[in-house]
């Protein structure tokens, strides 16, 4: 029988009919009333995790977990170490003090939170237009972000302000 032979030792003389048929799998689409619950409750989460930031002090010891990453690496800094202090600066009012401890914490929640209510107006009916980001702009983000982490790990000066 040929390496290619099917089970009844027949040669399929199609792509299609070569292994299994593969079972078609729904597409589910959400309602919109679906959608905006989840956006609700994604509000929800945040604005009760805000408040806890709020009101306990994150540079307090012992009332957080350590970030992971700082303690399997003995001290190195990830991304987001120093956000949820400086989220409590944020929320105090404190722009400087919050750059401090996570710049790019600073400059990506306003992001977060503009888009989040566009979506939420988009769901409501509302004529919302959003501004087409550049494709080079979607690749320079995340090399953005992996800059900041390599960054704020070095020694020097530049190092040592990013450090959380």
């Amino acid at each position: 029988m040929p390496a290619s032979a099917g089970p009844t030792g027949a040669v399929p003389t199609s792509a299609a009919s070569v292994g299994p048929e593969l079972p078609s799998w729904p597409i589910r689409s959400w309602s919109r009333r679906a959608r905006l619950a989840g956006y609700l409750g994604v509000a929800a989460v945040a604005v009760a995790g805000s408040t806890m930031i709020y009101l306990v002090d994150p540079a307090q010891p012992g009332h957080y977990p350590p970030c992971p990453f700082k303690w399997a690496t003995r001290g190195l800094d990830c991304p987001g170490c120093g956000s949820m202090r400086g989220l409590h600066q944020l929320l105090h009012g404190h722009l400087g003090a919050a750059a401090n401890y996570n710049i790019l914490l600073v400059v990506a929640a306003p992001c977060l939170v503009v888009g989040w209510f566009v979506a939420v107006l988009r769901l409501l009916g509302v004529g919302v237009r959003t501004p087409r980001m550049p494709s080079l702009l979607n690749r320079a983000i995340p090399i953005a972000v992996i800059a900041f982490w390599i960054i704020r790990n070095t020694p020097g000066p530049v190092g040592h302000w990013l450090h959380s």
